[in-house]
C-alpha cells in the first residue's frame, strides 16, 4: 500500500515546528500576500526560506498557498514571488487562480502545482480536465462522499488531497461571494469575514413561519475514527485545516492523526498494531476546538441539521458540570488554575479552585468545587474551553525544534598518524570529513567511549547517530574539541546538501505574453437573457430578445423547452453537478440540436461538451485577469468576468483578454451554493440528504440577517440550496460607461422576478436606461471593487 501523506497547516513558524515535530509528512503555508488566509501570521521571505530549509531537514514537503484570485495589476508581482518560491526549493504551489496556473506551467514547467479546493473540483471530468492541463494534484471539494473520492482517486488514477479535520465552509469553496457582496471582504481574496457564523432567521414568506439560529454554521470535521476507510479511498494526502489556529492546536491535531494513520497502516499491511486509543485522542481534539461537537462532513452522505452548530458558532469546549444552588459544581472533567471556562456566551479564566475550605491548584472528576471568579449562577452549564495542562504538554512537544532526529550510521577511522575521518550515508549519498592527525598518547590515550560520547552530542541538530562503528581504532590522542568540530562539520555538510538540493535557478526572463483575442463566435448580437420561469420567458419573448438562456436545474423550472420563441436558445447549468453528472450530460446532449450553446462554470461540463457546442464560461469561474482566460482559451468561446471587479479592473482585464468577454448587467448574484439545505434542516422533521422533507416546495424562503436584510433561498432539482443577494445588480444606468470598456456580451439574469418585474427591467435595458427609481438594486462591485 502506498504511503499516505499527513498534511498539516502552518500559520506561523512556531506552528510549523509543532507540525514537523509531531509527525506531519508535509506542511502548507502562505506568504504575506496571495494567500487565502490573509489574516494568519504568514511568512515573509526570510522566514519562508527558513521554513523550507527546516522542513527539508526532516524530509517534510512544503506547499505554498498562492490560492487567491488576482487582479490584472497584481500578476507581475505574483509571478516574481513565485520565482522566489521556485528558487528556494518549495515543493509545490496550491493555486486557485487559473491565470497563475497558466503562467506557472509556462515559466516554471517543473514546478508542481496543486488545484486548490477553491477551484471547486467535485466530479471526475473536472478532475481529469485539470490533470490534463498540468495540475499534478487535485484538492477535492469537501462535499464529496468516500465513494466519490474513491472513484476519482482510484478509478481515474488522479492524485487527490482531502480534508480530514478542521473547519468546514457551508458553501462550496470558491463559490462563496457572501462576505464579498455584503462587506467587500472577498473569500476568493483570502479576506472572508465569515458571515456564515452569524445568526439568521430562515423564513417562509408564504406562511410566515420562521426559525432562528446559526443556521449556516457547520461543526468542524473530525474523522479520527474513520482513517482506515479514508486511506482505502485512495486519497494521496490527508489534510488538516487550521492556519489560523495556535501552535498547540496544530501539535495536538497532527499528533492524534499521526497515531491514527500509523495504526490504520498497520492494520492494512497486517503488521503489529500500536496502542492507539481513539477515544482518548478524540477527547483531546474536542478539548482543543469544537463547535457543539464534530461532524463527518459529507463523507458518509449526511447533510442534515446534525452537522450544524445551531446554538453556538465558536469553540464550545468540553462540559465540566452544572452549577448547583450553592454555586458548587460536581466535576465531569479535571480542571486546573488558568483553565478557560465558558457559560452561555460569557467566559472567564479560573484564578482559584475552592474544594471544601481549601484552595487547590487542580481538581478532578467527581470533586465538588467552587470556581473564582464566580461569574456564573445556579443552573448554568460550564464548559472548559482551554485546558492549560494540555496546552503546556503540547507546547513541550515542539519546544525543542530538533527533538526528532534523522538516524544515521557513522563509520569512524581513528588511526595514529592518520587524520580522523567520519563517514556516513544519507539518502544513498556518502558524506565524509577528515580532521587532525591522531597523535601517539604521551600520557593517557583518548578512550573509545569518550570518542563515542562526543560524537553523539547532536542535540541541536536534526540528526543522531544510532550506530557508530570503527573501521580502525588505535589508542592515540586528539583534543576532544577537534572531535566535536569534526562532528559539527559532518552534520553541517549534510545539512547544507539538503538545504541546497531542492533549490533551483531560473536563467530566463518571465513570459507574461497573451495570445491575440478570439473573435466572438458566430457574432452573437444583443444581450443574453437568463430565465428560470415561464413568466420570465414570456417577458423576454415579448421584448423580442434574440438570445435566451434557460436555467434547467432549479426546482421551480417549468419551461417547455421545445416551445421557446427565440432564434438563439442556450442552456445555463448549475455550478455544481456531482453524482447526477452523467444524467445531466445526457439531458443537455438531447437538446444540442436545438441550442446555440451552454453557460456554465462546471469544469466537468466544459470538458465533456466543449467540442459539441459553444461554451460560455460563467462568472463563478472567477475570471479575475486575462491570464485566467488564457488558461481556458482552447476550451471556452466566451468568458464571463468576475462580479468582484470594479470598472477600472474590468477595463484592465478586457484590454488583454484572449477571449471575448461577457459581463452581468442585471441579476441577483448567487452568494452561496451548498449541499446543505437550511430550509429542510430548519423545518424538516428528519435529517440527511436522503430524507429530504420537501419543505422547500411549500413556499418562498429567505434568510434574514441581524440588520433585517433578506436573502432569497432557492433549491435545485438535486436538493442543493442556492442563496442569492437580497438586491439584484443593476448596471443598466451605467451602460454608457460599460460600452467604453469594450466588453463584447452583456447578460441579464432572472431568478425570482415576476413577469412584470422582468418586463420592466428588459424595457429599461432596451431603452438603455432604467426609468424607475434605483431602489432595491445594487451596483455590486462596479464602483467599489474588493480588497
Amino acid at each position: 500500500m502506498k504511503k499516505v501523506e499527513l498534511l498539516a497547516p502552518a500559520g506561523s513558524l512556531e506552528s510549523l515546528y509543532a507540525a514537523v515535530q509531531n509527525g506531519a509528512d508535509a506542511v502548507y503555508l502562505g506568504g504575506t500576500k496571495f494567500s487565502a488566509r490573509a489574516y494568519a501570521s504568514n511568512f515573509d521571505e526570510e522566514t519562508m526560506t527558513k521554513a523550507v530549509e527546516y522542513c527539508h531537514l526532516y524530509n517534510v514537503k512544503v506547499y505554498i498557498t498562492v490560492n487567491t484570485s488576482m487582479k490584472q495589476n497584481e500578476i507581475g508581482e505574483a509571478l516574481e514571488y513565485i520565482k522566489f518560491l521556485y528558487e528556494i526549493g518549495v515543493d509545490a504551489l496550491i493555486i486557485q487562480d487559473t491565470g497563475i496556473a497558466e503562467l506557472v506551467r509556462r515559466n516554471f514547467p517543473d514546478f508542481e502545482i496543486h488545484a486548490s479546493t477553491q477551484m471547486t473540483v467535485h466530479n471526475g471530468e473536472g478532475a481529469l480536465l485539470l490533470k490534463k492541463l498540468g495540475f499534478s494534484r487535485i484538492v477535492l471539494s469537501r462535499e464529496l462522499s468516500l465513494e466519490e473520492i474513491k472513484y476519482i482517486s482510484k478509478d481515474l488514477d488522479i492524485e487527490t488531497e482531502i480534508f480530514i479535520h478542521g473547519a468546514l465552509c457551508i458553501s462550496y469553496s470558491g463559490q462563496c461571494l457572501m462576505s464579498s457582496l455584503i462587506g467587500g471582504r472577498s473569500g476568493n481574496r483570502g479576506r472572508c469575514a465569515q458571515p456564515c457564523r452569524l445568526p439568521y432567521g430562515i423564513i417562509n414568506k408564504t406562511t410566515g413561519k420562521g426559525k432562528k439560529g446559526y443556521v449556516l454554521s457547520p461543526k468542524d470535521i473530525c474523522t479520527i475514527e474513520n482513517i482506515k476507510d479514508i486511506i482505502e479511498s485512495g486519497a494521496s494526502s490527508l489534510k488538516i485545516e487550521g492556519r489560523m489556529k495556535r501552535p498547540q492546536y496544530v501539535a495536538g491535531v497532527v499528533s492524534a492523526y499521526r497515531k491514527a494513520i500509523d495504526e490504520a497502516s498497520c492494520q492494512l499491511n497486517y503488521e503489529k498494531q500500536s496502542n492507539f486509543k481513539v477515544e482518548e485522542e478524540k477527547k483531546k481534539l474536542l478539548q482543543l476546538f469544537n463547535r457543539e461537537g464534530f461532524s463527518k462532513a459529507y463523507l458518509f452522505g449526511n447533510t442534515g441539521r446534525d452537522m450544524m452548530s445551531y446554538r453556538f458558532p465558536k469553540n464550545t469546549g468540553v462540559q465540566i458540570g452544572k452549577v448547583n444552588k450553592d454555586l458548587t459544581i460536581e466535576l465531569k472533567e479535571n480542571i486546573s488554575i488558568r483553565d478557560g471556562i465558558r457559560f452561555g456566551d460569557d467566559g472567564f479564566t479560573i484564578f482559584k479552585i475552592v474544594k471544601g475550605s481549601k484552595n487547590v491548584e487542580e481538581a478532578f472528576i467527581g470533586d465538588r468545587v467552587k470556581l473564582k471568579p464566580t461569574k456564573y449562577k445556579s443552573g448554568d452549564i460550564l464548559y472548559k474551553t482551554s485546558d492549560v495542562k494540555l496546552l503546556d504538554d503540547l507546547s513541550k512537544s515542539y519546544s525543542d525544534i530538533y527533538e526528532k532526529k534523522n538516524n544515521l550510521k557513522l563509520n569512524v577511522k581513528f588511526k595514529i598518524g592518520d587524520p580522523v575521518t567520519l563517514e556516513t550515508i544519507y539518502k544513498d549519498k556518502s558524506f565524509k570529513v577528515s580532521g587532525e592527525e591522531v597523535q601517539k598518547a604521551l600520557k593517557k590515550p583518548l578512550e573509545k567511549e569518550k570518542v563515542i560520547k562526543n560524537l553523539n552530542k547532536t542535540g541541536d541538530t536534526a540528526f543522531s547517530f544510532i550506530e557508530i562503528s570503527f573501521e580502525t581504532f588505535e589508542e592515540g590522542f586528539i583534543p576532544v574539541s577537534s572531535i566535536n568540530a569534526l562532528r559539527r562539520e559532518l552534520i553541517d555538510k549534510i545539512g547544507e546538501y539538503i538545504k541546497n538540493e531542492g533549490k533551483r535557478t531560473l536563467n530566463k526572463g518571465l513570459d507574461l505574453n497573451v495570445t491575440s483575442k478570439k473573435e466572438l463566435k458566430s457574432q452573437i448580437n444583443g444581450p443574453i437573457v437568463v430565465v428560470t420561469t415561464k413568466e420570465q420567458l414570456k417577458a423576454a419573448e415579448e421584448c423580442n430578445i434574440d438570445n435566451i438562456a434557460v436555467e434547467l436545474f432549479m426546482r421551480d423550472y417549468d419551461i417547455d423547452f421545445k416551445n421557446i420563441n427565440c432564434p438563439n436558445v442556450y442552456i445555463k447549468t448549475s455550478t455544481i453537478i456531482k453524482e447526477e453528472f452523467n444524467n445531466v450530460c445526457r439531458e443537455i446532449e438531447e437538446k444540442l440540436p436545438y441550442i446555440k450553446g451552454i453557460i456554465t462554470s462546471n469544469l466537468g461540463i466544459i470538458s465533456k461538451l466543449k467540442e459539441k457546442t459553444l461554451i460560455i464560461g460563467d462568472y463563478k469561474l472567477n475570471s479575475f485577469n486575462s491570464y485566467c482566460m488564457e488558461f481556458y482559451k482552447d476550451i471556452l468561446d466566451i468568458a464571463t468576468i468576475s462580479v468582484e471587479l470594479n470598472k477600472k479592473e474590468i477595463g484592465n482585464l478586457v484590454k488583454k483578454a484572449p477571449l471575448p468577454t461577457s459581463i452581468i448587467v442585471y441579476g441577483r448574484t448567487e452568494l452561496m451554493v451548498s449541499e446543505y439545505c437550511p430550509i429542510g434542516s430548519a423545518f424538516g422533521e428528519k435529517t440527511g440528504k436522503t430524507a429530504c422533507s420537501g419543505e422547500c416546495t411549500k413556499g418562498s424562503f429567505v434568510l434574514k440577517d441581524r440588520k433585517g436584510e433578506e436573502f432569497p433561498v432557492k433549491t435545485d432539482k438535486y436538493c442543493r440550496s442556492h442563496i442569492y443577494n437580497g438586491s439584484a445588480i443593476n448596471l443598466i444606468p451605467n451602460l454608457e460607461e460599460i460600452k467604453g470598456l469594450n466588453v463584447e456580451l452583456y447578460r441579464l439574469d432572472f431568478t425570482d422576478e415576476s413577469y412584470e418585474e422582468t418586463l420592466s427591467i428588459l424595457k429599461g435595458y432596451k431603452n438603455e436606461s432604467y426609468e424607475g427609481e434605483f431602489k432595491g438594486f445594487t451596483r455590486g462591485h462596479f464602483k467599489r471593487g474588493v480588497e
